[in-house]
């Protein structure tokens, strides 16, 4: 570990980026725990420091994947990738609604993340309280993807080693480049991913990256606080990999046909002295999948899922998902896809054959 850590921490003039087998040399240290702490955290920061290069994050991927099995789904090719891995401290997690109004209207959404005790809400807890499984496992991830269209997958139930260095951004006081790992690790194979980043770097290597990772279809934009969330208030910078060719987007809003909203429309919900932040969030978005919302919030809901509907394949454009994902809600849909996914938590769980695990 000692030679990579110097190779990528001799300051700004002597720095040099890993080769794909050195960083794949790194994964391995780390996550064998042949490195020392010390050398971990070193490690990290220089690299923080330095920034990943295109080669280097689609390396460490590959290297992180090779030690868990993969959840593939051969031939759905309207399976999207949602990985989740931002901090939501002052919006809600609109795209939860999003992505089950999308689902209701034909696409299969899998979304990946992990529990987040020190914040005031997440999505495992959101989840618990609307009634939705968020500890499956296994093959029961595709098997709920193709019965329900909605998944969640917890990812310190599918590669515990991976999440041991992200719980390691408090000790650090930053994110760090597995944090873009498991942005980039698509645990389903899906042939089309949708990636929320909060830093503008990553808009240029992300595609490169999937593409080297053997990806063909790629949503990545800046997303409300690092989410898979387009903006109802600000213009989102996105670029989209689709058959080896890489387009800069830039989006708002008014370019769907949506009205441009406030960050007000965005924001938590106030303190309540009767429910928690996860119930409120829950509430709310229970009442937008119920058609119960009109405003600016509803436009917000529909703007991600149609932009969902988009990556899926299920319609030609993202404005062209705005009247789907509408009609979707007005219908009823939407809401008896909540109240479906709600029902599977109560259904017993499949029990399948244990998956041999391959190592680097």
């Amino acid at each position: 570990m000692h030679h990579l850590i110097t190779k990528i921490g001799k300051g700004q003039r002597g720095v040099r980026d890993l080769t794909w087998d050195e960083s794949k040399e790194a994964i391995q240290l780390m996550m064998e725990g042949q490195a020392t702490p010390h050398q971990v955290g070193a490690f990290l920061m220089a690299m923080r420091i330095k920034l990943e290069s295109v080669s280097e994050l689609a390396a460490f991927t590959a290297s992180t994947r090779s030690y868990v099995a993969s959840l593939s789904m051969p031939g759905d090719s309207n399976v999207v990738d949602v990985p989740a891995y931002g901090e939501k401290h002052n919006t809600i997690h609109v795209f939860l609604a999003g992505a089950m109004i999308a689902a209701a209207a034909g696409a299969k959404i899998c979304v990946h993340s992990i529990g987040n005790a020190t914040a005031a809400s997440d999505l495992s807890r959101i989840l618990t309280e609307l009634g939705i499984p968020n500890d499956l496992q296994g093959e029961d991830i595709p098997v709920a993807l193709r019965e329900l269209g909605f998944a969640y997958l917890d990812l310190a139930l599918y590669h515990p080693p991976l999440v041991r260095f992200l719980d390691l951004r408090e000790e650090l006081g930053a994110q760090n480049l597995f944090h873009q790992v498991a942005r980039l690790l698509n645990p389903i194979r899906a042939q089309s991913q949708v990636i929320g980043v909060a830093h503008p770097p990553y808009l240029e290597k992300f595609p490169e990256a999937v593409s080297m990772l053997g990806g063909h279809r790629l949503l990545v934009f800046q997303g409300v606080e690092g989410f898979p969330e387009l903006s109802i208030s600000t213009p989102a910078l996105m670029r989209e990999l689709r058959d080896d060719r890489v387009v800069p987007v830039h989006l708002k809003p008014q370019d769907v046909r949506l009205q441009l909203g406030a960050f007000q429309n965005m924001a938590i919900p106030l303190p309540s002295s009767t429910m928690s932040l996860p119930a409120q969030e829950a509430a709310i978005i229970t009442k937008v999948l119920q058609n119960q919302i009109t405003d600016r919030l509803r436009d917000w809901a529909i703007y991600n899922a149609a932009m969902l509907l988009y990556a899926a394949g299920q319609v030609p454009s993202i404005a062209a998902g705005v009247p789907l994902a509408l009609k979707t809600l007005e219908s009823g849909l939407a809401a008896r896809k909540l109240s479906d996914l709600s029902a599977s938590s109560s259904s017993p769980p499949t029990t399948f054959p244990e998956k041999k695990v391959v190592h680097a």
